[in-house]
């Protein structure tokens, strides 16, 4: 239920800031499977990209794959974190997270490129 209300809202607020409805959507669904990581990775918001690819065709199991860039290296000199995780989420178990790996202090060209557009 709570996702639902989160691409609701998410979507409604489309027109307000310009952000496309597709780029929404992403960061949406990633930050309703970022709440399944453990805290020490809540910093990883920025930029979020998500990839969902189906379990043998059902439309009710997937993989996730996901990334985004720390929010702390936003406003400084330092060079962005970026976290890559992996995730099942299925009916009969729920989410489970498969894999989780964060690369420290990637380029400036990586960075952007994890941010840019999807249009």
């Amino acid at each position: 239920m709570n996702k639902i209300i989160i691409v609701f809202v998410g979507l409604f607020l489309v027109g307000w800031n310009g952000v496309p409805k597709n780029e929404l959507l992403e960061e949406t669904l990633y930050a309703g499977y970022h709440y399944y990581l453990d805290q020490k990775y809540s910093d990883f918001i920025l930029c979020p990209r998500i990839d969902i690819e189906r379990i043998k065709g059902d439309t009710r199991r997937h993989i996730v794959y996901a990334s985004a860039l720390n929010y702390g290296s936003h406003h400084g000199d330092i060079p962005y974190d970026r976290i890559h995780f992996t995730l099942t989420d299925t009916p009969e178990k729920g989410v489970e997270i498969n894999k989780v790996t964060v690369e420290k202090g990637i380029s400036e060209k990586e960075s952007l490129i994890q941010c840019r557009s999807r249009n």
